[in-house]
Parts: structure tokens; sequence; C-alpha cells
């Protein structure tokens, strides 16, 4: 028997956070709690599972590694949208400024990488370059991190970009040297900004929630599978149907049409043929 074992819908947030310092204000914001002491990287989650945050140290490889490692210990599911947030070198803007990325240059190789931004946001949108040393030359006047395009290449591999979010705070520049960074700066930036960022979460919350719905198989289709045996390949065919269906005009009463069907195949056959006809009827109407 297939049961449909969602019992209510949730959105999906993964964090991916190089330092605790970045990542504080935000466990606290969503209530967090540590997994275990034994992770390889330090995993925290809320009780509602809604929210994983993982910390992955400063690096490419470390950000790579980190974020395949939440995606399967937290069986990150496919509407799950994607944050990396943290501190950012950059030659223009003002020290605190909260910024979005749309723009990833991998210093070491040339790669190109466009993450998609907040649609219709308030915060200024920048490119961003990673570099694998911290870089004080900023005359490029990009935003200078260590992390970003490891966690974009990781993230792509299972995630929309629509999903994946990179989000930078001004920490220095031309007028604030990066040697005057410390723990207590570090997250006095972040938690100056916890307003904006909990508005930026909010849009990733609507828009995984939103992937969810058109991912969530139709409640009819676990009503067809627990009445007639189907095979797996059958399910997925039964699934494209049963969504073709149901943006269709069609008004039919699916279970109704099925009520004198023997098997699975007999299912599929009634189902092809009412989208066929159905198809049919709009092309000459």
């Amino acid at each position: 028997m297939i049961e449909d074992i969602t019992k209510e819908e949730k959105f999906s947030i993964r964090w991916v956070i190089a330092l605790k310092d970045e990542a504080e204000i935000i466990i606290q914001q969503y209530r967090m709690k540590l997994l275990s002491e034994k992770s390889v990287f330090p995993i925290f989650k809320n009780s509602e599972e809604t929210h994983w945050l993982i910390l992955s140290g400063i690096g490419r490889h470390n950000a790579s590694a980190a974020t395949l490692y939440l995606y399967e210990k937290s069986k990150a599911p496919k509407w799950t949208a994607w944050i990396n947030i943290g501190i950012a070198g950059c030659g223009v803007g003002h020290f605190g400024d909260l910024c979005l990325v749309d723009k990833i240059i991998n210093n070491s190789d040339g790669k190109v990488s466009f993450p998609s931004a907040m649609k219709n946001s308030p915060f200024p949108r920048m490119e961003l370059l990673t570099t694998d040393i911290p870089i004080i030359d900023y005359t490029s006047k990009k935003l200078i991190d260590m992390e970003a395009c490891a966690f974009y290449d990781a993230t792509s591999k299972f995630s929309s970009r629509e999903l994946i979010s990179i989000v930078k705070v001004i920490s220095d520049g031309p007028s604030n040297n990066i040697k005057n960074l410390n723990r207590s700066i570090i997250s006095k930036l972040i938690t100056t900004n916890i307003s904006n960022i909990i508005k930026i979460v909010l849009y990733y919350e609507s828009l995984s929630l939103d992937e969810y719905k058109r991912l969530k198989k139709p409640e009819i289709f676990y009503k067809i599978c627990n009445q007639w045996h189907f095979t797996v390949s059958q399910q997925h065919q039964l699934e494209r149907v049963l969504r073709r269906i149901a943006t269709s005009n069609i008004k039919e009463n699916i279970l109704n049409l099925l009520k004198d069907c023997r098997n699975s195949k007999s299912v599929m056959n009634i189902l092809n043929k009412q989208m066929e006809s159905y198809e049919v009827d709009w092309r000459n109407a």
C-alpha cells in the first residue's frame, strides 16, 4: 500500500555558513540546536526540521564538502532553498551593507556563474569574486569572499538556481582594514542586518513552499495506487498523466471512470485515452 506520508505542507531551508560568529544570530532567530558534537561539520536544526544550518569553515573545499554533507544528512528534499550568508570585502558600498549576489567569478579558474537573486528586492545586487586567499586589493570593486562559488557549484547539482541565494554583508574595504575584523565585529555585522535577513528568508520560504506544492503528487495518485498494483515505472507514468489531467479542463470523476478496471494496465489505458480525447477536442474546438 502506498501512503501519502506528508502530513502538512512545509517549506525547506538549508543554510551553509562559514563562521560561527556569522551564524549565531541566525541559529537563535530560527531556534536551531546542535545535532551532535561528533559531526564532521557542526549541524544545527529547528524542531520542525524546516531550517537546517551547517558551519563549513573558511575556503572553497570546506564549503563544497559541507554543502554536500548537509544535503545528505538532512535528506534535503527537491523543494529546498539554499542560503549562503557571510561577510565579504568590497571596493564600493558601505561597511555593513547587505548585498545579494547575482554573478560569481571563481578567481582560480575564471569560471563565471549566475545565481538568481530575490525578485523585487530592496537590496543592491553585486557580482562576487571567490578567492583562495584573502585579497586586500579592492580596485576590482567586486564583493570578495572565499566560499560562494563552491557553494553554488555544489547546490546547483541538486537544486534550481531560483532556490539558491548568496547574501553578503560588507565587512572590509578601502576604508575598513580587514585586519581590524574580530569575532565581535563579525557577529555585529550580521546581527544588525537580521531584519533584512528575515525578509530574504521569508521570500525563500514562500518560494520553497510553492515548489513543494508544484512537485507534490496529486491526491488521487495515492488512491489509485492503493486500489491497483503499479510497478515503479508505471507509478511515474501515472503521476505524469494525472498532472496533465489536473492542469486540463477535464471535469469527469476519475475514480468513477476507473471503477471497472481490473489492473494497472487498464487504468493507464483509460487515463491516456481520456487525455487524448481531451486534446483532440481542444484542438478542434
